[in-house]
């Protein structure tokens, strides 16, 4: 495709080059009137020729292809920014019941799960903690998480 478009731009090159040589040569008058018609069809089918030899069915075949990837490649980047953000929102949820806990004196390291609602948004719908039963803690994490106590897991429960 390169070799022909190449062969092409020459043609059209060495075309132009011949034409300026003869309008500059060429006396005024009725000849160089008429040889620069000539010239100028001669240049049009020079030009009409090069966009005969175009495939523009590969061209539209490319254009289809070029087009997919970039679809595929959305998908991929906006499935990729799904997974972190749902890993981030797990993270912070767990980080901030940690910091809670400390209030109480307490050392945990929560795992946080989510769900993503119908608006693409993750919410945290139930935590494990790796602690024994801390009512306040409990009551902390369904006011301020909205995980309620039947979706918060404890290494014992309540006494």
């Amino acid at each position: 495709m390169m070799d022909a478009f190449r062969v092409w731009l020459m043609g059209l090159m060495a075309v132009a080059l011949i034409l300026t040589v003869l309008s500059s040569v060429l006396p005024e008058g009725s000849v160089k009137k008429i040889a620069g018609v000539t010239g100028g069809l001669v240049l049009l089918m020079v030009i009409l020729q090069g966009a005969e030899r175009l495939d523009l069915g590969k061209l539209q075949l490319s254009y289809d292809d070029y087009s997919r990837q970039i679809n595929e490649q959305i998908k991929a980047f906006q499935e990729k920014n799904c997974r972190d953000m749902d890993l981030l929102i797990q993270e912070r949820c767990s980080a901030y019941i940690s910091e809670q806990a400390q209030t109480f004196g307490l050392v945990c390291s929560p795992q946080v799960e989510t769900e993503q609602t119908e608006e693409g948004v993750f919410v945290p719908v139930s935590v494990t903690m790796d602690i024994p039963y801390h009512a306040g803690l409990s009551q902390i994490v369904a006011e301020d998480m909205g995980i309620d106590a039947q979706h918060q897991k404890w290494l014992t429960s309540e006494g």
